[in-house]
């Protein structure tokens, strides 16, 4: 069998909820042995249902499978030495604490790269670990507040501003850690040593936002890729269409196409005028079927606006191999892409709380029986078991 093509990397993930968890999901896609650092209380997202008869939750499952799992009490005697010695055998190290704490609990990167100078150190925050807002708090509904992602969309569309469905600001920030993780990897191969990587979530929103160079600049004229104007109608049935491209400039392109009068369009149309003109063909057809026979005809683009769970249960979907239920009734996306010489994609289910503690202390770490014993007393770890 084709292997992933970090098989060999292990990583070390001590992040929660969305951010890290995404990152370290990656890795482990890639083939990368990641074991997850879980506190006693568990990470936000286990419990959030829907969730399986082991109370694992399928949020958490899709930002933490494939994951091996020790449960560690960061606070209790002996438990950041645990760490340490984890970080000593590992490759990576990905947390998204505030900065400052894994230093107080003697985990800081000097300290860690002082006892293994290959560790790929990430970390993950709102602001970055420099700076007059380090230590401002940090949850991706404020960085979309802060970041310009609400205000911007609330301009563009002349509307109120309202904030955000997903998590972009935690999830752009994952996804830009994965490429620093795996830069800072091919780096090592030539220098030999790690680094510290440094991701700020604010800047990351930044970075993934198109529009961030004209609005910097004090542009204010028309903007070209002004998807937010597209216009959605609906056929007979009611089934919702997307129609791609200002519906203003396209209008006489899309009357042509759909069978329209040309003299029902008006030379310089508002927008309005063009969403009417343009709702009242749409709704001329009986389905989207019917629409996309005429549509696929021409040079027009037209999507049928469905759910991520009707997309799912395409045959399209079935070839891709999209979704994998890794737990019984538990389905997450399998895989972020596809590569034609290395396997790719979720490797194994999602973990109870402390599933792998023993396992990981005994052959990670060769603790003994009695030393594993004597940590589980003192609190230092726990057990799924």
């Amino acid at each position: 069998m084709i292997k992933g093509p970090l098989d060999g990397i292990r990583v070390v993930d001590l992040t929660r909820i969305f951010s890290g968890p995404i990152c370290g999901r990656v890795l482990a896609d890639l083939g990368a042995d990641v074991i997850k650092v879980e506190p006693p209380s568990g990470d936000l997202t286990r419990p959030v249902p829907p969730v399986d008869s082991d109370g694992i939750g399928v949020t958490f499952s899709h930002m933490n499978a494939g994951k091996r799992n020790i449960c560690i009490d960061l606070k209790a005697e002996g438990a950041p030495e645990l760490v340490a010695a984890l970080a000593d055998r590992a490759d990576v190290l990905l947390e998204n604490y505030r900065p400052g704490v894994m230093a107080r609990y003697g985990l800081s990167y000097e300290e860690l790269s002082a006892r293994n100078p290959r560790l790929v150190f990430c970390s993950i925050t709102g602001f970055g670990q420099i700076g007059p807002w380090t230590h401002r708090r940090a949850h991706a509904p404020m960085m979309h507040a802060v970041a310009g992602t609400i205000e911007l969309a609330a301009r563009l569309r002349e509307a109120e501003p309202l904030q955000e469905i997903h998590q972009h600001g935690d999830l752009y920030a994952g996804f830009i850690s994965v490429s620093a993780v795996l830069a800072a990897l091919y780096q090592r191969e030539h220098t030999g040593t790690g680094q510290h990587l440094d991701i700020a979530m604010a800047e990351t929103l930044v970075y993934a936002n198109d529009q961030a160079g004209n609005d910097i600049s004090g542009y204010e004229g028309p903007r070209d890729f002004d998807t937010w104007n597209y216009a959605v109608a609906r056929t007979a049935d009611g089934q919702a269409v997307s129609l791609i491209g200002n519906p203003e400039a396209m209008l006489p392109r899309w009357v042509a196409a759909l069978g329209g009068n040309a003299e029902d369009c008006p030379d310089q149309p508002t927008r309005e005028e063009a969403l009417a003109v343009l709702r009242g063909l749409v709704a001329g057809f009986s389905t989207y079927e019917d629409l996309a026979e005429v549509v696929e005809r021409q040079p027009l683009p037209a999507a049928r606006i469905s759910s991520v769970a009707e997309l799912a249960a395409t045959d399209w979907a079935a070839d891709r191999g999209l979704i994998a239920e890794i737990r019984p009734g538990i389905p997450v996306p399998a895989k972020p892409f596809a590569m034609s010489d290395a396997t790719v994609g979720v490797t194994h289910r999602s973990a109870r709380l402390g599933e792998d503690t023993r396992s990981v202390l005994a052959d990670d770490l060769g603790l003994s029986t009695d030393e594993i014993a004597q940590l589980v007393q003192q609190g230092a770890v726990r057990s799924a078991d």
